[in-house]
């Protein structure tokens, strides 16, 4: 992990753009932001957590189901360019370096920058160290596949903290994982007696089932 850099734990919520001129440039809009940083420590200092009111299609049913983000939410919103700067503002002028689990969310945004402000300069900061964790922790843990951020969490024995696909609790619970991924002992205890057995080529699936774990 970058040394010198504000770390900033980024998850994006995002609604798919139907239009299929458009589509064919930036397949989704963002509709939340939601972030913390850390200090040296790995503490949290400081949130953020945005709506963003898309400007080519409105929130489909499935994405309201699985984000609980509706229509109405996002009508009074500001739109990309106006909550990104505000975001920006937030993070400040210090450098940087961005965490995701996958790159998932920095493609979707590249995306929407591309097609929307591609003259716009200030936006290239976000992309000059942005950092897939996922990829890191699959490594650490001897994972062939890719895990998902609540399967991942239950890997480590720990429940998931707040409303899933909320932008800012998936953040927040990026950076726990984030926090274990630093204690390089800790990480080798858990592998040494993991019972996932989704770190062959031709796994199917997990012993444990989805390893899903929530708090009851």
């Amino acid at each position: 992990m970058p040394k010198n850099h504000s770390k900033i734990i980024l998850d994006l919520e995002f609604n798919p753009v139907r239009v299929p001129e458009i589509r064919e440039k930036m397949r989704s809009e963002i509709i939340e932001i939601g972030a913390v940083k850390l200090d040296d420590s790995l503490r949290e200092i400081s949130t953020f957590d945005e709506y963003i009111k898309p400007e080519h299609n409105t929130v489909e049913e499935k994405i309201s189901s699985l984000t609980g983000i509706t229509n109405e939410q996002l009508a009074p919103c500001g739109g990309f360019h106006e909550v990104m700067h505000r975001f920006m503002d937030w993070i400040g002028e210090e450098p940087f370096s961005l965490y995701s689990w996958s790159l998932t969310d920095m493609n979707v945004m590249l995306d929407e920058i591309d097609y929307k402000y591609p003259e716009d300069e200030s936006y290239d900061r976000f992309f000059v160290h942005w950092i897939d964790l996922q990829r890191i922790y699959q490594r650490q843990m001897g994972f062939f596949k890719s895990m998902g951020l609540t399967n991942a969490l239950g890997t480590l024995n720990i429940y998931f903290d707040g409303t899933e696909h909320g932008a800012l609790a998936d953040a927040r619970n990026t950076a726990e994982i984030m926090r274990y991924m630093s204690d390089g002992e800790k990480m080798k205890a858990f592998r040494s007696r993991s019972h996932v057995t989704y770190n062959t080529s031709d796994s199917s699936g997990f012993s444990l089932g989805n390893i899903t774990i929530k708090r009851k």
